[in-house]
């Protein structure tokens, strides 16, 4: 059995951690609720330019362009074999629970159930690329999370890459592996198809009026193919952007969740440990009290 002292060392050592621990949970609360603010606000606004996208493809009589036609066509298998490149956001921190490992999961669980398939894989955030890496998944790409997301800057980049191989032909689908944040205690991995733009359209989190769902003629200048062949690279860069920030959001509130768990942990710890200190403390404290009623009665 340890001694009081040991124990008492140990008890120390716990209450610092649980101020860590209590002080990252808070910070990460504050971080989240902003995270949470940034993505409901954008949400909107990226069903809206996919369905306008749609709209435009549904309504446009005239010939598209092949380059096109791609991003509204699925990919043929039978004459070569699909290339794919998913693009995996995780975050560049630990201590997030199961966060990363989730999406890490369902990449791998797609590459492992498409086979016949060439697959690809672009990393955002330093712990994915990690753990992609320990997996025998060698990333073609790799980029940093922006963890503010104060704007669309850091993704423009591979939404831009990704935009450009895919109307050349050398990528048939791209995919967006990310964690959507449903609330402060879930948060679902998802794969999402970006390329070939997928004819679901995104469930509206706001009271749209009806009408403008209907039978809509619109005029488009100057013209609806040159509407959509613009349209088309803003959709790329606000899917990853809406990806990004459901990841931060994801990525905070889990990371909330652990350190409370942790703190909770740190807690009961203490306890325990407070309750052997006293028994030790009482032992030591009976074993001196027979010594010295010992004592005495040899003397007497």
């Amino acid at each position: 059995m340890a001694s009081p002292k040991e124990i008492k060392g140990r008890i120390h050592s716990i209450k610092n951690t649980q101020k860590t621990t209590k002080a990252m949970e808070l910070v990460s609360g504050a971080k989240m609720r902003k995270a949470v603010q940034a993505t409901n606000a954008s949400r909107e606004y990226q069903r809206i330019s996919w369905s306008i996208a749609q709209r435009i493809r549904s309504n446009t009589k005239t010939d598209i362009d092949l380059s096109l036609l791609r991003f509204f066509t699925e990919p043929n298998s039978d004459d070569k074999k699909i290339k794919t490149t998913i693009l995996a956001f995780t975050s560049n921190r630990g201590l997030c629970g199961s966060f990363n490992s989730n999406v890490i999961k369902s990449v791998s669980k797609y590459v492992q159930e498409n086979p016949n398939e060439d697959v690809s894989v672009v990393g955002i955030g330093k712990k994915g690329i990690a753990m992609l890496n320990s997996i025998g998944i060698k990333p073609t790409l790799a980029y940093p999370k922006d963890d503010t997301a104060a704007s669309d800057e850091s993704v423009r980049e591979v939404a831009g890459l990704l935009y450009k191989k895919f109307v050349s032909g050398e990528i048939d689908r791209v995919i967006i592996a990310y964690t959507d944040f449903v609330s402060a205690l879930v948060q679902n991995p998802q794969l999402k198809t970006l390329y070939p733009l997928p004819s679901e359209e995104p469930e509206s989190t706001t009271d749209i009026d009806e009408t403008a769902k209907g039978d809509l003629l619109y005029t488009y200048e100057p013209s609806a193919v040159a509407v959509l062949d613009f349209l088309i690279p803003r959709i790329a860069e606000v899917e990853l952007y809406q990806a990004l920030l459901e990841s931060n959001a994801s990525e905070h509130s889990a990371r909330m969740l652990a350190m409370k768990n942790a703190t909770e942990a740190a807690s009961e710890m203490k306890d325990d440990l407070t309750l052997a200190y006293n028994r030790a403390r009482q032992a030591a404290i009976t074993k001196e009290i027979a010594e010295i009623a010992a004592g005495t009665a040899a003397v007497s």
